[in-house]
Parts: structure tokens; C-alpha cells; sequence
């Protein structure tokens, strides 16, 4: 058998969590959990079976049944990995063949442990992020329809609460991520030159990360043109020219924790106007930066970022920060801009948060504008930078 293993945390932060979680599980009298996770949105969507268990990542696929007072079990996807995932983690021992019949298998390992009377919490349906929705109609169905004497509940808030604030192990492995990010910006100043490829610059960036040790999938959303004013999905087939500017987003991850950077970059000398929008975003993410403190709101921040924005006559039209972790987009977000479809109460920061900062700069009619940030973490006494790249536009 392959000497392969995950990147470990320690049993010590196994214990930590397994503990939080099981204090809000006795609070709502709760006798187990059964918690979805799937390879959603570059993997996020298995984030909470991840926290319990190590086991995630490459589009691994799973479920797990975690008791209140026993040793949780974890169902994978792939027979072939069935040997692999008990040597390569040694936080979970008991790891079975969950596909094709998610629901009968899990439903059997319920049976087994005594809970065909009890009070079950679903994690992967009512949740507030992408883990906390995943649950399929087809498997919760089922388990409801050969469980009839169980009581069903929606529970991905506990693992939601207990996940938004980071432990200094945590914060240790978005440090290593956001290192990848300082990696990726290197790769791309290096490689943007007028007579390149715009999709040959995204493929530098993506082998830089992984040959750091980043790991699959990552999100790189891209856009090289002279007048962009937001990354998108693809790269082009574009040659680059002299005043092109490269607009992104990326976000490498390590061990499945996500960061984040995003600084624009021109080709010899920017327009006046990209210009002035950089040198507000700069403004506007140093302003959030002095924002950023324990007890300090989600509003707060917003409302220092957006300001500069505002006085110098721009304006935004998506958030201006999220949370980062081993989901790309995370609890504290920012919902409070304009255009957003629901406004939520402010919440308050606490120390071992972790934000990633992209104040998005764009003219009225939204033409022109672009991005610009990284990834911190709320500290005792204020705010720590994870990475190392400046903030500012780039002339290449």
C-alpha cells in the first residue's frame, strides 16, 4: 500500500472539535449526527465531513454517522479507496462503502448503533453555506421513509458555529494556504508578457500552486483584456498586448483550508482611470484592514471599505469581504451590499476568524473596476495579514 497520507492535523485538534460539536448536540438533545458532504463548489460542499474526519478532498465524496458518545463512522465513495482512507488519517477507524446506496447503508449503521428511535440532526440541509445545503431530497427521503420512528432535525448550524472561528492549528494551515497565494502572483508576474497566451498565464499560475503543494481542486477565476472590470471563469486564447490588464481571483487551498489574493496587473502603463480605481482600492482595503477587531460587526468593516469608495464617486455591486476556511466562501460574509437579495443582522468578529478581504472598485456604470485583496485573520488586538504580497497594481 501507497506511503501516501493526508497532511495531519493533530488528535489533540480532533478532540477539540469532536468535543464543541458534541456540547451543542447535547444542548438540543441530539443522539447523533448524520452529516453529507460532496465534491460541490471546488469541493467546499464536503467541508463538514472534513472537520470530523481528515477525509475529503479531490472530489471525495462522503457521509458520516457521528454519534454523541461513540466513535463516528465515515462512508466513502470510491471501493478502491476503502483501504487507502483508514491509514492515510488517523482520526476516524471505521470507513465503509457508502455509494450507491448512501441512504440504506447509512440507515444500517443507524440500525446498528441503537438510533432507530432517536433524535437525529441532519447536517447538509437548512445551513447558511454551500456544506450546510447539500443533503440530496433522494437520500433524506429515504432515511426519513426507513426510519419512521426517528426524529429528524436540521443540524448544520452546529458544525457552521463551530467552524466560523479557526484554532492556532487552523490559522497554521491558512497561513501555509495564503503562502500559496504570494506563489501564484509570482508565477503570474513572470509569466504576463505582451506575445503570451492569456490561457498560457492561468496555466502558470495553477502549476506554480501545485507544485508548492496546493491541492486539487483550486478556484482561479480569470480575465486578461484592456477593459475588464471582473474575473471570469475561463481564460481566453487571446495574445497579450501592451495595456492589457489581467483581473483574478485566486484561491489556492493546503490540507483543504482556502485563501485568497487578488491585485490587478497591466501590461506597461494602465489607463488614468484604471489607475485611480487601484489607487481607491488600495484605500478602501487598507481602511477595512483598521476596521477588523474583535467585537467590530460585519457592518463595520463594509462600511469602512465601502466609504473611500463612495466619497470618491464609485461604487460596488457584490461583497466586499467572506470568510475563508475549508469552504472557499464561509461564514462572516459580508450580505449587506448593494444588490444583495437578503440583508442579514451585522455579526460581531471574534478572534480566529478568518476573512478574505476584495474590495471590488467599479465605475457606475460598472465598465470599469477591478479588485483587490487577501486573507486575514481577526486577532486578539486586531488583524493579521496571512500573506505577503503588497497591495497594489502591478506594471509588468
Amino acid at each position: 500500500m501507497t506511503e501516501t497520507r493526508v497532511i495531519p492535523l493533530s488528535l489533540a485538534e480532533r478532540d477539540r472539535r469532536w468535543q464543541a460539536i458534541r456540547a451543542r448536540m447535547a444542548e438540543r438533545r441530539l443522539d447523533c449526527l448524520v452529516i453529507r458532504g460532496i465534491s460541490s463548489k471546488w469541493d467546499s460542499g464536503t467541508a463538514n465531513v472534513r472537520y470530523i474526519s481528515q477525509i475529503g478532498g479531490n472530489g471525495e465524496e462522503a457521509m458520516a454517522v457521528f454519534p454523541l458518545d461513540r466513535d463516528p463512522v465515515v462512508f466513502i465513495w470510491a471501493p478502491s479507496q476503502l483501504e487507502w482512507w483508514p491509514i492515510a488519517q488517523d482520526w476516524v477507524h471505521d470507513v465503509r462503502q457508502g455509494s450507491p446506496t448512501w441512504a440504506g447503508r447509512t440507515a444500517d449503521c443507524l440500525r446498528e448503533l441503537g438510533y432507530v428511535r432517536g433524535r437525529i440532526g441532519v447536517v447538509g440541509i437548512g445551513g447558511r453555506n454551500e456544506a450546510g445545503k447539500i443533503m440530496s431530497y433522494d437520500i433524506y427521503r429515504a432515511l426519513l421513509d426507513v426510519l419512521p420512528d426517528a426524529q429528524f432535525e436540521a443540524a448544520s448550524d452546529i458544525l457552521e458555529d463551530v467552524r466560523v472561528v479557526k484554532s492556532p492549528e487552523e490559522i497554521e494551515f491558512l497561513a501555509r494556504s495564503a503562502h500559496l497565494c504570494d506563489v501564484a502572483v509570482q508565477a503570474m508576474l513572470q509569466a504576463a508578457r505582451p506575445g503570451v497566451r492569456a490561457y498560457e498565464v492561468y496555466g502558470e499560475i495553477l502549476g506554480a500552486v501545485f507544485r508548492a503543494g496546493g491541492e486539487s481542486p483550486m478556484f482561479l477565476m480569470y480575465e486578461a483584456d484592456p477593459e475588464p472590470r471582473h474575473a471570469l471563469r475561463f481564460p481566453s486564447d487571446r495574445v497579450l498586448q501592451a495595456g492589457y490588464m489581467l483581473i483574478q481571483e485566486i484561491s489556492p487551498k493546503y490540507a483543504g483550508y482556502w485563501t485568497q489574493v487578488m491585485v490587478p496587473v497591466v501590461l506597461g502603463e494602465p489607463i488614468p482611470l484604471y489607475r485611480q480605481i487601484a489607487e481607491v482600492a488600495e484605500r478602501a482595503y487598507r481602511e477595512g484592514l483598521k476596521a477588523i477587531r474583535p467585537g467590530a460587526t460585519t457592518n463595520d468593516v463594509a462600511e469602512a471599505i465601502n466609504r473611500p469608495i463612495a466619497e470618491a464617486g464609485y461604487t460596488w455591486y457584490r461583497p466586499q469581504f467572506q470568510g475563508l476556511g475549508l469552504e472557499q466562501s464561509e461564514e462572516p460574509h459580508d450580505r449587506n451590499f448593494r444588490g444583495a437579495l437578503v440583508e442579514t443582522e451585522p455579526v460581531p468578529l471574534e478572534e480566529g476568524m478568518v476573512l478574505g478581504l476584495q474590495p471590488l472598485v467599479a465605475t457606475a456604470d460598472r465598465r470599469y473596476g477591478l479588485q483587490l485583496g487577501d486573507t486575514v485573520t481577526v486577532t486578539r488586538d486586531g488583524v493579521r495579514v496571512l500573506g505577503e504580497t503588497n497591495m497594489a497594481l502591478y506594471c509588468v
